[in-house]
């Protein structure tokens, strides 16, 4: 049977983060149906994609109306839109396996949202979205994790042609036992406040697989 499992829901800002699994027979029946992305053949895509389509599906099924059952369609960059045009989404989802962790991030301007789990390899791109300060505060593994995720977060919630290194800064932060932290940082020299919820997914035994970390904002204070 199809599980969905909601991980947060917040209100401030609207978020939703959930975990959802489905078996890839169920995953068929529910591509040929369904009809919350009108503009988009979900059959012809990729067992993964349909999952990730799936998920963000049953996660905006937990919003309020009028965002439960709204429609969502696609710029010409993959910019993901709301059928109301009133409000804005950003949608990020990761997949192992039958299982596909969605964040959702709903908001009356321009919003971002990011999930990420802990890699070695953000050692060796690290240059690429952080400047030299931020490098040497940002060293550790789950340090960069969250990084990356504000940054990618705060690219999507303006757009595209974005220097990840000059327009966008996340101030020094540690990682506290808490299950969610705030983290503050500037968009092309605007302040901006963005929060961060810990995500440990574990496997059939409870053993943890890695760290995740989800990301959205901004916050308007």
């Amino acid at each position: 049977m199809p599980k969905t499992h909601i991980l947060v829901h917040s209100s401030s800002p609207k978020v939703i983060i959930a975990e959802v699994s489905v078996s890839n027979t169920e995953l068929n029946i529910w591509a040929r149906k369904q009809v919350r992305f009108p503009e988009r053949d979900v059959p012809s895509h990729s067992s993964q994609k349909q999952r990730e389509h799936y998920a963000v599906n049953n996660a905006m099924l937990h919003f309020d109306a009028p965002w439960s059952l709204a429609k969502i369609t696609h710029d010409a960059n993959g910019k993901p839109k709301l059928s109301d045009n009133t409000s804005a989404i950003s949608i990020s989802h990761h997949s192992k396996g039958d299982i596909c962790w969605v964040v959702i991030c709903i908001g009356p301007d321009f919003v971002g949202c990011d999930i990420e789990h802990t890699r070695e390899q953000l050692h060796s791109i690290s240059k690429r979205f952080l400047n030299e300060r931020e490098q040497n505060d940002f060293k550790t593994t789950p340090l960069l994790c969250c990084a990356w995720g504000i940054k990618e977060s705060m690219f999507k919630s303006i757009g595209s042609d974005v220097d990840f290194r000059a327009d966008l800064e996340v101030d020094p932060f540690s990682i506290p036992q808490t299950k969610s932290f705030d983290v503050t940082g500037k968009v092309r020299g605007q302040a901006s406040h963005w929060r961060i919820w810990k995500i440990n997914p574990t496997n059939e035994g409870n053993q943890p697989i890695y760290e995740m970390y989800a990301v959205a904002g901004p916050i308007i204070d």
